[in-house]
């Protein structure tokens, strides 16, 4: 399969998926998406962006949970 845009070629992968709800971040891992070998974009199928929304909106305790420094370019001293 052919990316439209870009015309390269797109392959099946296991990505990780960074999912924003207000100022709550979530991390998922090993999500099956079709994914651009030039750009990187990323497709997702029906089912999968489905299955995305439900965890986040679980709000289960995760496996595992990462410190995430948080930056601001207004306030970075370059």
């Amino acid at each position: 399969m052919k990316r439209l845009v870009c015309r390269w070629e797109m392959v099946e992968k296991k990505v990780t998926v960074d999912l924003r709800i207000g100022d709550d971040l979530f991390i998922v891992e090993n999500v099956p998406a079709t994914v651009c070998n030039h750009c990187g974009e990323r497709v997702f199928t029906p089912e999968i962006t489905l299955k995305l929304q439900a965890l986040a909106k679980q709000r289960k305790k995760p496996p595992r949970t990462l410190s995430v420094p948080v930056f601001s370019l207004d306030k970075a001293s370059l």
